[in-house]
């Protein structure tokens, strides 16, 4: 009983901004916990609830301060809670990564700054992303260098992000119409422009696959954030 104490003693407590859609909030509460679990550790967590109207309009708009200012305010409502780490659960709000940690009082995981060490252990060069339409526009905000980026054709990103809306906003989840068009545009990536995998980097995306991983090579960006969080929380 003591050696469970000093283990639930030595772990920092996690706030997650959820809402982003819904199901991505659950797939990180699920998967950290799932590693907690594992490690025999007790799981110290809030959670706080976004709208993902606000978020999406500034993200539309490119309004890096508003967006800021909206998620820094929820972080530090997390800190408030006694939070000692805070993560955003998707991966769009992190065009503003920069102003949510600037307003937030306390560290802010970013999403981003996992992508090329993933990369670089997955071995992969070069790589063609799924998400929302800015993620995908940016090559990840940045964080794949533009070598290795695999551009999709505009009337293909148009169609990937209308999926991922359906996703992600509507709760559409696996019918075999939605696996065949992802899956059909994945393959011609992977054979004809040269990608060696998918970045999946909508975290909608891996509560998507979460029980029925895709038949395509790929490098789920929320487990990678969600590898981070665990670790700067103390869990290895």
């Amino acid at each position: 009983m003591e050696q469970g104490s000093d283990k639930a003693a030595a772990t920092k407590k996690i706030g997650l901004i959820g809402g982003l859609a819904l199901r991505a909030g659950v797939f990180y509460y699920e998967q950290i916990l799932r590693r907690y679990t594992a490690a025999e550790r007790s799981l110290k967590l809030v959670l706080s609830h976004a709208d993902v109207n606000t978020v999406l309009a500034c993200v539309r708009r490119g309004d890096r301060a508003g967006l800021g200012q909206y998620l820094g305010m929820l972080a530090n409502e997390l800190f408030d809670a006694g939070v000692d780490l805070v993560a955003v659960t998707a991966v769009a709000p992190h065009l503003a990564i920069g102003e949510i940690s600037r307003v937030s009082r306390g560290p802010v995981v970013d999403v981003l700054g996992c992508i090329p060490a993933g990369l670089a252990m997955a071995g992969i060069e070069r790589v063609a992303i799924f998400g929302n339409r800015a993620v995908m526009d940016t090559d990840a905000f940045g964080s794949v260098p533009a070598d290795k980026a695999v551009r999709l054709e505009p009337s293909v990103l148009d169609a990937v992000h209308a999926m991922y809306n359906d996703i992600a906003l509507f709760g559409k989840r696996g019918t075999p119409v939605e696996v065949a068009f992802l899956e059909g545009i994945a393959r011609d990536l992977i054979d004809r422009s040269g990608a060696q995998a998918i970045l999946l980097a909508g975290t909608d995306l891996s509560s998507f696959y979460a029980e029925q991983p895709p038949s395509f090579p790929s490098l789920d960006v929320a487990r990678l954030h969600i590898d981070e969080i665990v670790r700067r929380a103390g869990v290895a």
